[in-house]
């Protein structure tokens, strides 16, 4: 009983100074002048304004300055607004690294044929762990699919190609398959797979 009432005791200190140091942490990242420099001074501002500005940066105690920015890059509080509410895609995009491919004729559908050197494309979502690199593959395919950067896709290619056995290793041949699904179809050339379409993203020979 005595321990849960130190412990509620703890919680109604520590609440509080964390709510303060979030609120203080926010207000002084919006600050002008807390961008690492990105933000130049205003030549028109006046000696008042100036001395505030660098009152509140903490220009003159660094241990402040270094607190709250770690803070703030921890926590992730500079991410913009839309980063919790982002404007809905139009395709799911998944990306499959092949050495050799294989197109079904009945539905269109394009895979692998062979070993499957990286996919991040699953066809069973039966099962669901809550710690998983689905999520962070996803972020990194999207982020490649959207680049198209020859460079970035070779390299991506080749990463999975050269993690393989001897047997395909060696093998020149790699194809770097997109697989998006539209969310708003509008109904006009479908192709066979329904909203799905796979397509040749990135290949070397």
């Amino acid at each position: 009983m005595k321990h849960q009432q130190n412990l509620a005791n703890i919680k109604k200190i520590a609440i509080p100074i964390l709510c303060l140091l979030h609120m203080t942490a926010i207000f002084w990242w919006t600050l002008p002048h807390n961008f690492a420099g990105m933000v130049a001074e205003d030549i028109n501002q006046t000696t008042i304004e100036t001395k505030l500005f660098k009152w509140l940066s903490f220009s003159e105690s660094r241990w402040p300055a270094f607190l709250l920015s770690h803070y703030i890059d921890i926590t992730g509080s500079q991410q913009y607004w839309d980063f919790f509410a982002p404007q809905s895609p139009k395709f799911h995009q998944y990306l499959s690294v092949c050495n050799n491919l294989y197109r079904e004729k009945k539905s269109g559908e394009t895979s692998c044929k062979g070993p499957i050197l990286f996919s991040n494309l699953k066809d069973n979502f039966d099962t669901f762990t809550m710690f998983s690199n689905s999520s962070r593959y996803y972020r990194l395919t999207e982020t490649l699919i959207n680049l198209n950067d020859p460079e970035l896709l070779q390299a991506f290619t080749q990463y999975y190609q050269t993690r393989q056995p001897n047997d395909f290793s060696n093998n020149d041949s790699a194809q770097l398959l997109v697989h998006q699904f539209e969310l708003y179809p509008n109904l006009k050339d479908i192709p066979k797979s329904g909203y799905r379409t796979d397509k040749i993203f990135w290949e070397s020979h």
